[in-house]
């Protein structure tokens, strides 16, 4: 994105969050606003801010850095084909997504191509 971040590097919880998007809380359907606080984050602290996915999507390249088994599960419905997780809707509109995962997080994903796990 034009007017975007150069890269936005990030990880993912167990629960599958990321910045401070959390599963099945309201910020996750922002539209408007790039930075939005959270009073209610459901993981200590439960004041903060967070980037939005409209920042999200204006970034030139999203690289999600994500380790152990503890997200397994996470990883494989992030990255399916309709992604279930906060993580897994990151969309750059113009720009690059990466994942890298260790061994212990790439286990669920032991059929897909390597290609795809990239």
């Amino acid at each position: 994105g034009s007017s975007g971040i150069n890269a936005e590097y990030g990880g993912m919880g167990p629960d599958g969050h990321t910045c401070s998007l959390f599963p099945r809380h309201p910020l996750l359907q922002e539209k408007e606003r790039l930075i939005a606080p959270i009073e209610d984050s459901p993981k200590p602290p439960p004041s903060r801010i967070t980037m939005t996915y409209p920042l999200l999507a204006k970034s030139w390249n999203v690289l999600f850095v994500v380790t152990g088994a503890s997200k397994v599960e996470n990883v494989v419905a992030s990255l399916s084909d309709e992604p279930k997780t906060p993580a897994g809707l990151v969309k750059p509109s113009d720009g690059s997504l990466f994942w890298f995962l260790d061994t212990a997080a790439a286990a669920g994903l032991k059929d897909r191509p390597v290609s795809q796990m990239v």
